[in-house]
């Protein structure tokens, strides 16, 4: 059934068994076939996953379910698109392009896992009830602050996959666009030497202005600037007093060099920004070397 819905380009949420949402926040079906939420306190039904985007306004990132005798795990896009992990595989492209897309998918996949992981392992701290039948006085707790290394070593490598991924397709926008001697040793390079067509001109400085750009920043600013032992870079969040989620907040001002200068007004997820840069350059990559259309179908149940 899920094979035969990947190669059609439809699917639909409830024909997975596991779908991982923004936030960490993941619904997980009963032997019975009902949905339930993994990082509650206690258990909790959940009703079909879409209803998250309505309440929660969280995306699911992650789905995964049975294959024949596998199981299969799927990246799906952050805006309307094709399934991200199906997708690579329909583009021909040189071997470089191909392989940091792959690590691009294998990072933004980790890094979902490890946010549920995360919130799986903050539920199983509460001992349950006390004696008395009362819950504990810590459970009334809305917002926990954490420390999580790990969760930044998974970000950065995405985010340094994801410039890397620009700079190696700036070799077939130059072929395309140009043909010139000698690429240009950076995208920021090629692209303003390019001669585009007009739509493509204004997508493809667009997608350098939203992710290239931003990408780089933020890479440099956890190698560089990043307090990673501060606690208030992670919090677990406690959403509509049933079931936890967790943010690792990367800052509206990467490019600040004090760590007292950040600000976290735009409250900014690296879980959310590694994953909407992947999606925009995986539509980049479709843009120039695949068919454009990688926009064409809706993901969910809609």
């Amino acid at each position: 059934m899920l094979a035969a819905m990947v190669m059609t380009n439809t699917f639909s949420l409830d024909q997975f068994d596991t779908v991982a949402f923004e936030r960490g926040i993941c619904i997980k079906k009963s032997e019975t076939g009902e949905w339930l939420h993994i990082t509650s306190e206690t258990p909790i039904a959940a009703s079909v996953p879409d209803a998250l985007l309505n309440t929660m306004q969280v995306r699911p990132v992650l789905a995964e379910g049975p294959c024949g005798n596998t199981r299969m795990s799927l990246l799906l896009p952050a805006t309307q698109g094709r399934l991200l992990s199906i997708y690579r595989s329909e583009l021909d492209m040189p071997r470089p392009l191909h392989f940091v897309m792959g690590t691009m998918l294998y990072h933004c996949t980790a890094l979902a896992r490890l946010y549920v992981e995360k919130c799986t392992n903050h539920v199983k701290r509460w001992p349950g009830k006390m004696a008395n039948g009362e819950n504990p006085p810590w459970t009334k707790d809305k917002k926990v602050v954490t420390v999580f290394e790990d969760l930044f070593y998974e970000f950065e490598a995405l985010v340094t996959a994801v410039v890397r991924g620009y700079e190696y397709i700036r070799y077939p926008i130059w072929e395309k666009y140009e043909s010139g001697k000698g690429t240009p040793r950076n995208f920021e390079l090629t692209i303003n030497k390019c001669t585009f067509p007009p739509e493509i001109k204004e997508r493809i400085h667009r997608s350098s202005k939203l992710c290239y750009e931003p990408a780089k920043a933020i890479r440099h600013c956890i190698q560089h600037n990043v307090d990673i032992g501060s606690s208030s870079w992670c919090m677990f969040e406690k959403q509509m007093n049933l079931f936890w989620s967790l943010i690792v907040r990367i800052p509206d001002n990467p490019e600040a060099k004090s760590a007292t200068a950040f600000t976290f007004h735009r409250g900014l997820d690296a879980l959310t920004a590694g994953w909407e840069y992947v999606t925009e350059f995986f539509a980049v990559a479709d843009i120039i070397i695949g068919k454009g259309d990688l926009s064409s179908i809706k993901c969910g149940n809609s």
